[in-house]
């Protein structure tokens, strides 16, 4: 049994609720994306967050259950209504290995939210635009062994998925950001601070 914690820090600055999204859009949003229904389990969690307005903080699964599917949800609830996904998502885990398989799927869905081939997917990409109408959702990694892509803290209007091992993440927190100058350090720990979504796998 894994347990995945959810922790909402701070709160968006824009407080924009989607008119055109509804939280039933869901399992289109989903099946637009991957091609498959997402599992019962995924599809109440998403109306659970979306009618509370708010994340529950451990949410217990047993490994291959597709608990990364809450990076799913938690994109969702941005375009949906911007209070209850912050305006930076931080999928933390520990392997290297779990770093890339989720920053793929993030690629994934943020290339398919771009191309907006179908209505759930051209309404969600419309309220990504409303957050930041040059940016669209930024993906980024932060892990060892590759080179640091600092743009996410360059654009912090810009909505972000970022998926970092806890040494990447927490090393910023503490204003000791691993690749990171001295100068960018304080502002690194600022947006890794406030207005995120972590999810600590």
């Amino acid at each position: 049994m894994m347990n995945e914690k959810v922790v909402n820090q701070g709160n968006c600055s824009s407080n924009r609720t989607s008119k055109s999204l509804v939280a039933s859009e869901f399992s289109r949003f989903f099946r637009d994306i991957h091609g498959v229904d997402p599992f019962p389990w995924q599809e109440r969690l998403a109306l659970q967050v979306l009618s509370d307005h708010d994340w529950p903080r451990t949410i217990n699964l047993p490994t291959g259950t597709g608990k990364t599917a809450v990076l799913d949800i938690a994109i969702f609830a941005m375009a949906t209504n911007t209070s209850i996904s912050p305006r930076r998502i931080v999928f933390v885990v520990d392997r290297r290995i779990v770093v890339d398989q989720v920053h793929k799927r993030a690629q994934k869905i943020s290339e398919k939210i771009m191309t907006a081939e179908t209505e759930t997917l051209r309404k969600v990409r419309d309220q990504m635009n409303l957050l930041c109408p040059t940016g669209g959702l930024g993906v980024v990694a932060l892990r060892g062994g590759i080179p640091i892509d600092g743009e996410w803290a360059f654009r912090p209007d810009q909505p972000w998925v970022m998926v970092s091992t806890v040494d990447q993440y927490g090393s910023r927190l503490l204003f000791r950001g691993y690749g990171v100058s001295p100068g960018m350090r304080p502002i690194h720990a600022a947006l890794a601070g406030n207005d995120c979504l972590v999810i600590l796998d």
